[in-house]
């Protein structure tokens, strides 16, 4: 299973010149943070009962460790965060203020005893220990942040406002701060200045599509009709059920100035790409994809499909070889639904009926060495937060099928090596370095190769693969690139085995900086030897934090492969975001609507990386437990977040009930398998695609197929 975050690449975010305007503040402001405490005697029962879920076990396992040794400042610290994840805020308080006491000099801890405080409804207090941390360290993240938020609850926006501004000059890639600047901006009478902070946001982080809905809100207010209804259709285009989305697309498309399609343009092809055929084998296999797929891989089945050639081509029956017409070069044909019902038909460029057909027909160039076809208007990307419409040209056979009376879909026949370069750099930034082009080249034909022989995901609509982050993601000739096609070239054939078996060789864009076990992350996956979770650095051992080091691990940026400044987006390694008690509350109701409103949140399984595994949905009716991997993802944000390797704070208002949910996290994707990005690191440092390989799948070996 390849991932949702697997599309890799971004702009690098320049940081400007920080403004320091607590010096004013201070007489002393050191910007280097103190060490982080050692790992003392921590109770180890304390950090397994964590990662089971059981909080109020783990709880009294660290109270026992701190009664035998007072001056256990991980325990205490461990203590602290298991308290505030049962929302006991005035012990969490407390067991802050005593590490605090024991380490007075790091500004985490004084920031972590902000929050706590603020929670418990201690606002002086918790200004204090936030200001106590800005003393420290003049750009601590956490306290600048957990300062404006106490600002903001205060209704002081200004001062809010002023800190933020401070915060984001030094980490523009927080998204949480983006948030609070639109919401200080807005709360100051600026509606602009909200837009414009509600747009960083989501540059912030590209999938967090909860921006639209407050852009879709504010540009509505202003009376931008056209940009209103265009936020609301990218929404749609991730999630075609959100009720408020369609309910405003609706309402506001009368109204629109301009078409749809000047709004959200579609992504055409305008001219022909060369056609590079790998160098054809007998043996090599045939893998036949599903083209303009939906997220979960299904046909997206359309009334009509329109198509062109760049040289002659002919209209095959697939069955048995015939040939039932044959077409010139540039011209566009269409096959569609015909009035009869069930039956499709074919119409040349003059608009002319060339035939009919029930179940299938092909279209194959004359001369396919040299020539291909572009396939108009497809949906692409949909469920995802790039979903557009666009055009493919593709090599190989490309078949017309019927879904019954529903409509067609295509399914492109390729083989195994073309069908490498038309992924490997949809998988993978053509920037990255050859090796770990290389890398990635053998593991998406391992991927194809068991899609095809055995699970066959897709088998009931005759395709081995679909073209999206379902499978992997393919876009044919448009997505092939010179060094693509190089890398494919210089592994024709190799692939990973295990014991002489092919191995599955599942990948993510960024693991955080460590990957998990295939066995832990349940919701289908299995055990397998050779994938284990490691973390991502040069001894590559297991890594199990105690709960303060695993928040501090979330919320910083260590060093590891996979963390590479100038190569990646900020988010694809460390990401934050808000998340409305209402709009998660609808999401989880959609697929269980026995739950009620939901009032708590737990984790009832961790990996040793860290990611979240199991996790309990209490409502006022039911519970909802989510072990899917990608559910829990899809619960979380409107275009799935990031990965479930993230901790997450629960805030509400006076009366008890959630307003909004805080999440931190790092990486991209499921983090089984290869990193990306860590491939990336590696091979940068001079590692060879088989070292790389042979970190990420311990025990496999690159082998040859033969052609």
């Amino acid at each position: 299973m390849i991932d949702a975050g697997s599309k890799a690449g971004g702009p690098e975010i320049r940081t400007r010149a920080p403004r320091f305007f607590f010096i004013l503040l201070f007489a002393a402001a050191p910007t280097a943070p103190a060490a982080a405490p050692a790992r003392v005697k921590t109770s180890e029962q304390g950090v397994a009962l964590f990662y089971s879920g059981k909080l109020e076990d783990a709880a009294r396992a660290f109270d026992a460790a701190i009664r035998e040794n007072s001056d256990d400042l991980l325990s205490t610290l461990d203590a602290a965060i298991v308290r505030r994840d049962l929302e006991e805020h005035h012990r969490s308080q407390e067991l802050f203020e005593e590490a605090a006491a024991l380490d007075p000099d790091n500004p985490h801890i004084q920031a972590a005893r902000g929050w706590a405080s603020m929670r418990a409804g201690n606002r002086n207090s918790a200004r204090g220990a936030f200001y106590a941390a800005l003393k420290l360290q003049a750009d601590n993240e956490q306290a600048l942040l957990g300062l404006s938020r106490l600002n903001l609850d205060m209704g002081r926006p200004k001062s809010a406002l002023t800190t933020l501004e401070h915060l984001l000059d030094v980490h523009p890639e927080n998204t949480i701060a983006q948030v609070f600047r639109a919401r200080a901006k807005e709360a100051l009478g600026d509606p602009k200045g909200a837009i414009a902070a509600y747009q960083d946001a989501y540059k912030s982080d590209p999938t967090y599509t909860e921006a639209r809905l407050h852009l879709g809100r504010l540009y509505r207010q202003a009376g931008n009709v056209d940009a209103a209804w265009t936020q609301y259709a990218r929404i749609l285009a991730v999630d075609s059920r959100h009720e408020e989305a369609k309910l405003r697309a609706k309402e506001l498309r009368p109204r629109l100035t301009k078409k749809p399609s000047e709004l959200i343009p579609e992504r055409r092809m305008k001219r022909y790409l060369p056609v590079v055929r790998a160098e054809p084998a007998e043996t090599m296999p045939v893998i036949r994809v599903g083209i303009g797929t939906t997220a979960g891989g299904n046909p997206a089945v359309k009334e009509a499909v329109a198509f062109v050639s760049d040289g002659p081509f002919d209209v095959l029956d697939p069955e048995t070889g015939k040939i039932l017409a044959s077409a010139p070069a540039n011209k566009v044909w269409q096959a569609r639904r015909a009035h009869r019902r069930g039956e499709y038909e074919l119409i040349d460029d003059a608009g002319k009926r060339v035939l009919s057909f029930w179940r299938v027909i092909a279209l194959s160039a004359k001369d396919p060495k040299r020539h291909s076809i572009i396939v108009q208007r497809l949906d692409l990307s949909q469920g995802t937060g790039w979903a557009a419409q666009g055009d493919r040209q593709l090599k190989g056979v490309i078949e017309i099928r019927a879904r019954g009376r529903a409509g067609l879909y295509l399914v492109n026949q390729v083989p195994l090596e073309d069908y490498v370069y038309g992924v490997i750099n949809e998988e993978m930034p053509v920037k990255f370095d050859l090796e770990a082009l290389k890398a990635q080249a053998v593991i998406a034909r391992n991927h194809a190769l068991i899609s095809k022989m055995q699970y066959r995901y897709h088998r009931r609509h005759d395709y081995d693969l679909c073209d999206g982050q379902h499978c992997q993601v393919f876009s044919g000739i448009g997505g092939e690139s010179e060094k693509g096609r190089r890398a494919v070239d210089a592994t024709r054939g190799e692939v990973l085995r295990y014991r002489g078996r092919l191995a599955q060789t599942p990948y993510s864009s960024n693991c955080g900086g460590h990957t998990q076990d295939s066995g832990e992350v349940g919701g289908g996956w299995h055990a397998a030897p050779y994938l284990l979770g490691r973390k991502d650095d040069k001894e590559g051992s297991v890594e199990r934090k105690s709960p303060w080091e695993l928040e501090r691990w979330l919320k910083s940026r260590p060093k590891v492969y996979c963390n590479l400044p100038g190569y990646l987006h900020p988010a694809q390694f460390r990401w934050s975001r808000v998340v409305s008690a209402n709009e998660f509350g609808d999401r989880v109701r959609f697929r269980d609507d026995e739950l009620g409103l939901w009032r708590k949140l737990r984790v009832l399984k961790r990996a040793k990386s860290g990611n979240v595994n199991k996790l309990k949905v209490q409502g006022t009716r039911s519970s909802h437990v989510v072990d899917k991997e990608t559910r829990m993802r899809g619960i979380f944000g409107l275009s799935s977040i990031r990965d479930t390797m993230f901790t997450f704070e629960i805030e509400r208002n006076r009366k008890g009930v959630p307003t909004e949910v805080y999440l931190y996290g790092g990486g991209w994707g499921h983090n089984v398998g290869l990193c990306q990005y860590g491939a990336l690191g590696r091979a940068l440092e001079g590692q060879t695609y088989k070292e790389i390989l042979g970190h990420y799948y311990a025990g496999t070996e690159v082998e040859s197929l033969g052609y």
